[in-house]
């Protein structure tokens, strides 16, 4: 299969709301240095997003392959458990 390119178009009218309101919800908090406060961010705002979906995308099909997986997995029925 073929790799899928993802885009998501924010029009320049809505570019600060959507911003502020995204960064609110999921702030830009990655440092170079985690060690080192000063180190400064490590990602731009547009890159903070980018990285922030894409940990949500894998993270989110992680739990639908677990859902998968739980539902294909059967334990067997056993009577003899308590007599």
């Amino acid at each position: 299969m073929a790799d899928i390119d993802l885009t998501i178009t924010i029009p320049d009218a809505k570019v600060a709301v959507a911003t502020q309101g995204y960064l609110k919800l999921f702030p830009n908090t990655d440092l170079v240095d985690p060690a080192d406060p000063e180190s400064g961010l490590k990602y731009t705002t547009k890159q903070w997003v980018q990285e922030k979906m894409r940990r949500d995308l894998a993270r989110d099909v992680r739990r639908g392959r677990q859902l998968i997986n739980n539902e294909a997995s059967v334990i067997p029925y056993d009577d003899e458990v308590a007599i």
